[in-house]
């Protein structure tokens, strides 16, 4: 756990992108928790990392926790690291899960890959419209509901399961014998969605 400066804050919309001192840079795919002392941690995915500041949004209820302090605890980077494969990259993203992904997004392109995305209810100029009949990869944040709508092989960010130790000891963020805190954040939709 390390202890974070909060450098600033501030709204975009309905969300808040805060940014806070971080030594480590994490990988593509991977998350980190802030921890509420006396409270609980909750896990938070990454929006991007320069200059050893660490990007994250916030939804209002839980940046009113934290609001006024000049410091927070963050645990991480967890999760599994992504691989990126082929050349393509097409992200599909539903409303403010676009922040979900956004860092991978940015690593993907910064490494080279051609990245492309496909927003349902979301704006972004950062990248281009796509669509699955060219991609290599997909990388998804969509809601449960939508799983269906996705390709057997896309990976999606699961942000709907309930984490608890963010270590893979608890056992409560188990899906299909996947545990999201370790196997994820990013899970096959072949591996989430029931086999019948």
């Amino acid at each position: 756990m390390i202890y974070s400066d909060i450098i600033y804050a501030k709204k975009i919309e309905n969300i808040y992108e805060i940014g806070v001192s971080f030594p480590i840079k994490p990988l593509p795919g991977q998350f980190v928790s802030l921890v509420l002392s006396g409270e609980r941690e909750v896990p938070l995915s990454i929006t991007d990392y320069y200059n050893r500041v660490l990007l994250l949004h916030l939804s209002e209820k839980l940046y009113e926790r934290i609001k006024g302090r000049k410091r927070v605890i963050i645990k991480g980077p967890l999760g599994k690291p992504l691989r990126f494969k082929g050349r393509k990259i097409l992200g599909i993203a539903y409303k403010d899960l676009f922040y979900d992904i956004l860092y991978i997004l940015r690593e993907a392109r910064r490494e080279g890959y051609q990245v492309k995305v496909k927003c349902v209810e979301c704006d972004t100029n950062e990248f281009e419209r796509g669509d699955e009949n060219n991609a290599d990869m997909i990388i998804a944040a969509v809601p449960p509901e939508q799983l269906s709508t996705l390709p057997s092989d896309a990976l999606v960010y699961v942000r709907w399961v309930r984490m608890n130790c963010m270590l893979g000891v608890c056992g409560i963020c188990e899906i299909n014998n996947k545990l999201t805190c370790i196997d994820g954040p990013l899970l096959k939709v072949s591996n989430i969605v029931d086999k019948r």
